[in-house]
């Protein structure tokens, strides 16, 4: 059932503390508080490995956690406390069969503070490849709002992962992410892009601050399918945020229908 009035979607922007998870913990509580109280919330993305870090390289996997653990535990109240869904960044570490892998994931937990999905990102970059074991899937979640996806920082260069999840249903695509400023004019095409192309709303959450070599150019934005951004978030502040209207995608559907009009027949040859 789509939800047939607007509704609020925050992308967080933030600078995390390498390594120091009780600090980012308590940054997430903070800047939830603030969009709280500015603005009635309905989803609030954080970006990738918001509660460690990013380059991390071997210390990634002394930080893992299984989920559910004790970090997603303090994310699930932080949840129910605001009445939002919220999608965060997590270091994660298998278990049962899947014990001794650790992934770059994303959980999803509802506004009652339960657990509502898990995505593990498939597209690793770079020296990720040393530590993280690649997701398998691309799964697409029912919330009360919509069905929505999720992709991590990479995924998002890459059009199957947002094409696969739209086949889905996903009428939104979130992607926490770490974003270099080596990045920045590319993915500024592809948020975009992603959008127009599968008739879907995209919130692209960025890191900003310094990490090594590293820097993180933030622009946390949200892109509806008919090539307007709703919000952008300046590298000092702490959120962009757009009220939806799932009925814009309706009506782009009608007007430029991709999904219907794929000839996939052809694609192998």
């Amino acid at each position: 059932m789509i939800q047939r009035e607007p509704f609020t979607v925050v992308a967080a922007q933030i600078d995390t503390k390498l390594g120091d998870v009780r600090a980012n913990l308590d940054l997430i509580r903070t800047v939830s508080a603030k969009i709280s109280k500015k603005k009635n919330a309905e989803i609030v993305c954080f970006p990738e490995l918001a509660t460690t870090g990013y380059a991390l390289g071997s210390k990634w996997k002394k930080l893992a956690e299984e989920v559910p653990g004790t970090i997603t535990d303090e994310l699930s109240k932080l949840a129910a406390e605001h009445g939002f869904y919220l999608i965060c960044g997590v270091d994660e570490r298998g278990s049962g069969n899947e014990k001794g892998n650790i992934y770059d994931s994303a959980v999803l937990i509802d506004p009652n503070g339960k657990h509502a999905g898990l995505y593990r990102k498939v597209h690793l970059w770079n020296e990720e490849r040393m530590f993280f074991t690649p997701g398998k899937s691309f799964p697409a979640f029912k919330t009360k709002l919509c069905t929505i996806g999720i992709g991590i920082c990479y995924d998002l260069e890459f059009p199957e992962p947002a094409r696969v999840m739209a086949r889905k249903g996903a009428s939104i695509v979130f992607y926490p992410s770490a974003q270099p400023s080596t990045a920045q004019k590319q993915v500024q095409i592809y948020v975009r892009s992603r959008s127009c192309e599968n008739c879907i709303f995209t919130v692209f959450s960025n890191r900003v601050g310094r990490e090594g070599e590293l820097t993180f150019f933030g622009e946390s934005q949200i892109n509806s399918p008919d090539a307007k951004m709703l919000a952008l978030a300046h590298r000092s502040q702490n959120f962009a945020s757009a009220r939806l209207d799932l009925k814009v995608l309706e009506r782009q559907i009608e007007l430029v229908p991709y999904l219907k009009d794929l000839g996939p027949e052809a694609y192998s040859n």
